[in-house]
């Protein structure tokens, strides 16, 4: 059938090729004898038009064969759901032996992969769909068998399901067709599901877990294949993560031997897909990895980091260390792919080395010391990405700020009220974070308004904080507004000895707030005598301020 479409396609072009050709020599005979000039224009124009045909012809003919892949694959599809549901019903309708349902079974599967095989053209999509199809019907069969009709050993399966899993591997390298590998790999890994009986050995499970994920980082090394690293990642995590939580749920605890069992299939899992997908990218001409491998360098430790957290029972502190042991692994082969001239996997490794670093601090600290070592690594990655330019680098670090940012608001939001000066450890760090805020950080910011809005930002806040921590004092607002003031002064100065207009006008700005609080808040809040020095002292430093910033610019040769 197959072929019978095939020579049709082909009958079909020759048949649009002489057509084109009968309507070349129509042209021809039209165009008579015209002067040479006319004729090279013909001959021009002749030659678009047949140049324009033929690609119509190559279009279609694409067209065609697209649709029929797809055809190929729906059948395909639909046929592996027809034997699935041939083996339930004639389980429900009692038809057959056991026996007799497996060997029908099988010989579906016989028959799609004989038949792919026999298949002319190795690269032929239709053959590797039957190849393809043919090993998942033996999967298939052997499940039924096994966990349905249970009539042969459970090892003669597991024999069968291993046979058939090396078949796919090895055809996947002889056929070059990433479909016989990913089909091979998922079925094997999803086989001690398909046949889980509610018992077994962990140890003869993570053998054979570790043996499936070897071939296939062995097969993916060579090629390259990016569905088969995909499904290394997914179908390698679902086993480890059924082997864990099944560990956690049993009655009878694992053994000692089970459990360092269970952690070597980690192992073997993160050097079958992270180790792998590195070492390849580093064996190949092509620079930026492929998004697959990007994902792996940041999956893989992060799912290690939970699997051996829910394994071992880790406590807060312990999770902690395994997770900075990450961090500390991802700044090695940061330095070490540097080293090698592998700027993009050395970046993706400092990245992940920082996630895992932020999660080890999270868990590590809490209160206070939280805060200081989020606020310093959130000043250090700003520093990265400043130096490094790099995009994700780059927001990451004003997600982190803007996370301090909100818990420093909360912070001085809800922090209670006291009576006298609140100055403590806490408030100390809130300003510095501030500080950094509004000073360091904007200095490594390439967007001038990424640093405008920095710096308004911390402003706001500083005046905030100065708020919260005065405004417990005995007379607390006029404290306030004296504390305002001299910040105000002091920005104005600032700004014309150094950091410009925008330091002035930010100055100028908050001098007027400090007027506006004065006259709406200070006249009904405070005693007639802090109001009267309040309102002398701040117009007499404004005064002494005008006067001496009109001496700088006569001094300096401005005009007024």
């Amino acid at each position: 059938m197959p072929d019978q479409n095939n020579e049709e396609l082909r009958e079909r072009l020759r048949h649009l090729e002489d057509r084109v050709q009968e309507l070349e020599h129509q042209l021809d005979s039209r165009a008579g004898s015209p002067d040479p000039e006319e004729a090279t224009d013909s001959s021009t124009g002749y030659s678009k038009k047949k140049e324009a045909a033929r690609e119509n012809i190559r279009s279609m003919a694409d067209n065609l064969q697209s649709g029929e892949q797809w055809l190929n694959r729906i059948g395909i599809g639909l046929l592996l759901i027809g034997v699935a549901f041939l083996f339930k019903y004639s389980i429900d309708q009692g038809w057959l032996i056991p026996a007799v349902r497996s060997a029908i079974g099988l010989g579906i599967g016989l028959f799609l992969f004989i038949s792919g095989l026999r298949m002319s053209g190795e690269m032929n999509p239709f053959r590797q769909i039957l190849l393809g199809g043919g090993i998942a019907v033996f999967y298939i069969t052997g499940f039924a068998t096994y966990q349905l009709y249970s009539f042969l050993p459970g090892a003669i399966i597991w024999a069968f399901m291993i046979v058939v899993t090396l078949l796919a591997l090895l055809l996947s390298l002889q056929q070059d067709a990433p479909i016989l590998s990913v089909t091979g790999t998922l079925g094997a890994l999803g086989t001690p599901f398909m046949l889980y009986s509610g018992s077994g050995s962990v140890l003869m499970l993570m053998a054979y877990v570790s043996l499936i994920l070897a071939a296939g980082a062995i097969i993916y090394f060579r090629k390259g294949w990016v569905s088969l690293l995909w499904s290394l990642l997914v179908g390698g995590l679902g086993v480890l993560l059924v082997g864990v939580l099944s560990s956690s749920f049993n009655n009878e605890p694992l053994s000692s031997a089970d459990e360092w069992m269970l952690q070597a299939g980690m192992l073997v899992w993160v050097l079958a897909t992270w180790a792998a997908a590195v070492w390849r990218q580093t064996n190949v001409s092509i620079q930026r990895p492929p998004a697959t491998v990007q994902l792996s360098i940041f999956w893989v430790p992060l799912w290690l980091l939970a699997l051996m957290a829910m394994h071992w029972d880790f406590s807060a502190d312990q999770a902690a260390l395994l997770s900075l042991s990450l961090g500390a692994a991802g700044g090695a082969g940061y330095f070490y792919l540097d080293g090698k001239g592998y700027p993009i996997l050395a970046f993706l490794h400092a990245f992940m080395g920082f996630i895992m670093a932020t999660i080890s601090i999270t868990l590590f600290f809490e209160g206070t010391l939280l805060y200081a070592a989020l606020a310093a690594e959130a000043v250090f990655v700003r520093y990265i990405a400043f130096r490094t330019a790099d995009t994700k680098l780059n927001i990451s670090a004003h997600l982190l700020f803007l996370f301090l940012f909100y818990w420093t608001l909360t912070e001085l939001l809800y922090a209670p009220v006291s009576d006298g000066l609140f100055i403590d450890m806490d408030s100390l760090l809130q300003l510095a974070f501030i500080i950094s805020g509004g000073i360091l950080i904007p200095y490594w910011l390439r967007r001038t308004d990424l640093s405008l809005l920095y710096r308004i930002c911390s402003h706001l806040m500083l005046l905030f904080w100065i708020y919260r921590i005065f405004s417990g004092l005995p007379n607390g607002q006029a404290w306030v507004t004296i504390v305002w003031g001299l910040y105000a002064i002091g920005l104005v100065i600032t700004g014309f000895i150094k950091y410009g207009k925008m330091a002035r006008l930010t100055g100028l700005i908050t001098v007027l707030l400090v007027v506006g609080k004065l006259f709406l808040v200070d006249l009904s809040q405070l005693q007639a005598l802090w109001r009267i020095l309040l309102f002398i002292g701040l117009g007499g430093a404004l005064m002494l301020l005008g006067y001496y910033l009109q001496s700088m610019i006569n001094n300096s040769g401005l005009e007024t």
